[in-house]
């Protein structure tokens, strides 16, 4: 077959390299190659404080979640981390936890400067 897209007066535009054709339904989004595309967000708990125990949990929990997709998926996944701007406030009913709550907030301070 002959191709074309020598013969084209006008160049290539964004539309033209973007793989998406339309949306389909809310949320999701038909590709130009015929496949379907759709965009979730997630708000996990923050992993670098979190302990050995508790990131093999999230681990597991998380593949057992991604293992029920079976064949045909691809995942796109990006990360995207913010500072925290400061220590939130809270109430504590016992006194031992909100000392346990001071040393924290003592190293996140300390972290900061």
């Amino acid at each position: 077959m002959l191709n074309l897209a020598e013969y084209r007066r006008r160049p290539a535009l964004l539309a033209d390299w973007l793989p998406w054709a339309g949306l389909v339904a809310p949320g999701v989004v038909l590709n130009k190659d015929g496949s379907f595309q759709r965009t979730a967000r997630f708000r996990g708990p923050d992993l670098d404080s979190a302990t050995p125990g508790e990131l093999i949990a999230t681990s597991a929990r998380l593949n057992n979640a991604l293992k029920r997709l079976g064949s045909g998926w691809a995942l796109f996944v990006e990360a995207e981390r913010h500072e925290a701007a400061g220590y939130p406030r809270s109430r504590f009913p016992e006194p031992l936890s909100w000392l346990v709550d001071e040393e924290r907030r003592a190293a996140f301070e300390e972290a900061g400067s």
